[in-house]
């Protein structure tokens, strides 16, 4: 009996336990859901503060709360009171115990502050939570608000963002902070914002209240902190929030574009307004569209060096000249860089649209269109662009004279070459040995020997020391009035006379200006002379020796040469002897570095090696001695230059004597006939 009673009362304590505990997790879900739908923000948090504290709405503050007049209409009738009742219910006295609940679900102290989810102060959201503040007082009296907002004017005040920040978190949904306040976040945040947290945190103010002051500086901070993408997603939030665009976000937009090396995205967004404002009848011929975002992105491809962006930018703008200064002088720079690729027109419509808006064409632009000008060959059109910065007021400087003299020495008009040279030494300037360079060459071009003769004088007076490339412009021009001697023997006067050293321009252009005169023997000359000096030729001489060599048939000099270019044989202690029959060594001043031939030229040696059945003394050697300089030579040269070296020698027979050789077999076969 005691056993049974004592089951019965171990299965009736299990079934109390089993029944607590089904409680315990109804009160949790109870509880959770509870908590979720009366959340901090939510609709329903102001009701349940008004529940606790035994308030109820009236039907005026129901249309404050929701207004949204399908919801007022959708409120159960049991909300709305009569004033009277509402009264009555106000001014009751609130439990102590009742106080603490609802402050315990209040904004500033629940978790949900932590999360940075504002929303705008217009929304039904915020309107709830801000009557249930202001009535049910959890946050506070009004000296707490304003210290609050005090502490935010205090922190700004010291820049100090990061405290704004932590406070910000804090702070009570639908309290407006004072226009001072933003006023000083907002200069906090131009002058000290630097992180992309601080560009967040004073986004998300003007985001929550609109604004303006605070957007700018936003967006401001974001141009130096964040990407392009950050600030086009903060644009769009802040005009969703009613804040007026601007033009100051789209041209931070386009140096953000710049700063991560897309100008072309700089002049995609301009092209994009453009469009715009296209369709609402903007007419783009007289009215420039979005000029300051046009100026900026100006700035931004011509700052990267995207040319290419740039002209395509001014191209849709109709040649559109920018009005700031930066960006005027981008336009110019494009100018510029038009007319060193040689684009005349469009360098010289950039110029003349920046003379409409008034802007002063510096002295570098003019400059680079001339010269553009005079490399054509167009001294017509360079003249004019001369005039026309002299009465600009601009005075030209050694460069616009030289490229004036250069094109008029390329052009032919050898007068006006010497009349700019006339005014450039008025103008306090002297030329220099290139630009005297240049007049020797445009007289010996156009054969003018006495002309050359004045410009060398000129040159000596004015201390200008000639150089190799001088001696060697008089020695064409003497060749090309047949007199190649004395231009040969000027050279060597003048080099005597200045000390110069010859090098390997001045080398290959006596070697070719021989060879053009038909003076095999003197180019030859020239060649040993120069070496003996220690004057390294160039690939360009060595092969127009070897193939003048080739045409003479001088292989034994042909072979030489080849062996000199590709550094075949090891320096000897052989003694030559120079043109003038002094004795030097060449193998101590022999250069030891190796120059590129062209294959065709070796294999052109080694075929009239072959043909003249020189192989075995000219041909073989020299192929082993290319294969093991790792010279490539043809399979199929080499196997014919061995057979030819393996077998016997034989005389080589011009076709006369084959044929005398032929007629005396004949006679002695035949005694008896009688020769004729």
């Amino acid at each position: 009996m005691t056993v049974g009673v004592q089951a019965s009362e171990v299965a009736n304590m299990e079934a109390a336990i089993f029944e607590d505990l089904k409680g315990l997790f109804v009160l949790a879900a109870v509880f959770m859901l509870g908590w979720f739908s009366c959340r901090p923000g939510s609709r329903l948090a102001g009701f349940a503060v008004r529940g606790i504290q035994g308030q109820v709405l009236t039907a005026s503050t129901a249309k404050h709360i929701c207004e949204d007049e399908e919801q007022y209409q959708a409120k159960p009738p049991s909300l709305l009171v009569s004033l009277k009742e509402a009264e009555f219910a106000t001014s009751r006295k609130t439990d102590p115990w009742i106080d603490a609940v609802a402050a315990g679900i209040t904004v500033e102290d629940s978790m949900e502050a932590e999360v940075l989810s504002f929303v705008t102060p217009s929304s039904p959201d915020v309107v709830l939570a801000g009557v249930a503040t202001a009535e049910c007082g959890a946050h506070g009296s009004a000296s707490e608000l304003t210290a609050m907002d005090e502490q935010m004017h205090s922190f700004a005040k010291r820049h100090d963002l990061s405290a704004c920040q932590r406070l910000w978190r804090r702070w009570p949904v639908g309290l407006i902070p004072s226009n001072n306040t933003l006023a000083e976040v907002a200069f906090a945040a131009r002058c000290a914002a630097a992180t992309i947290a601080d560009a967040d945190f004073v986004l998300e103010v003007a985001e929550c209240f609109g604004d303006v002051t605070l957007a700018e500086a936003a967006l401001c901070a974001g141009s130096r902190l964040c990407s392009a993408a950050w600030l086009a997603a903060a644009g769009a939030r802040l005009y969703a929030a009613g804040v007026p665009e601007t033009p100051e976000h789209a041209v931070a937009v386009a140096r953000a574009y710049g700063r991560e090396r897309r100008p072309d995205l700089a002049v995609d967004l301009w092209q994009a307004q453009f469009a715009l404002q296209a369709e609402g009848g903007l007419d783009s011929t007289s009215v420039l569209p979005a000029a300051e975002l046009y100026s900026a992105a100006l700035e931004v491809c011509v700052g990267f060096g995207d040319f290419e962006s740039a002209l395509r930018l001014t191209k849709s703008a109709c040649w559109h000249a920018p009005a700031t200064s930066m960006g005027q002088a981008a336009f110019l720079a494009l100018s510029r860089w038009l007319a060193r690729r040689q684009d005349l027109h469009s360098a010289q419509e950039c110029i003349r649209a920046a003379q409409r808006t008034g802007s002063v064409v510096d002295l570098a632009t003019f400059r680079a269109v001339l010269k553009a000008a005079a490399r054509n060959a167009d001294m017509t059109q360079a003249r004019a662009i001369f005039r026309e910065m002299i009465s600009t007021g601009l005075e030209p400087d050694f460069s616009t004279f030289a490229a004036m003299i250069r094109g008029c020495c390329s052009a032919g008009d050898m007068d006006q070459a010497m009349a700019y040279l006339h005014n450039m030494r008025q103008g306090g300037m002297s030329p220099d040995g290139p630009l005297f360079d240049s007049l020797l060459e445009g007289c010996a071009h156009r054969r003018l020997p006495d002309l050359a003769g004045q410009v060398l004088a000129d040159m000596e007076a004015a201390g200008v020391r000639p150089s190799s490339a001088t001696l060697a412009i008089l020695v064409r021009l003497h060749a090309a009035r047949g007199d190649l001697e004395k231009g040969l023997a000027l050279y060597q006067e003048l080099s005597q006379c200045h000390g110069l050293e010859p090098d390997s321009h001045a080398m290959g252009t006596l070697v070719c200006t021989c060879l053009s005169s038909g003076r095999h023997d003197l180019a030859l000359m020239a060649y040993q002379s120069l070496s003996s000096a220690g004057c390294r030729a160039a690939a360009r001489t060595f092969e127009n020796l070897i193939v003048s060599c080739l045409s003479y048939g001088d292989l034994d000099f042909a072979v030489r040469l080849v062996d000199e270019a590709l550094c075949l044989t090891r320096p000897t202690q052989q003694e030559d002897v120079t043109a003038e029959g002094v004795e030097t060594n060449t193998a101590q001043q022999r250069p030891s570095w190796r120059v590129f031939l062209e294959p065709k030229v070796i294999e052109d040696v080694l075929r009239l090696i072959g043909r003249r059945r020189l192989s075995k003394s000219l041909g073989m050697p020299l192929v082993m001695r290319l294969q093991a300089a790792g010279v490539m030579v043809p399979e199929h040269l080499a196997e014919a230059m061995l057979d030819c070296a393996q077998q016997p020698d034989q005389k080589l027979l011009s076709p006369l004597e084959q044929r005398c050789n032929e007629r005396q077999s004949w006679c002695r076969s035949a005694p008896s006939a009688e020769p004729l």
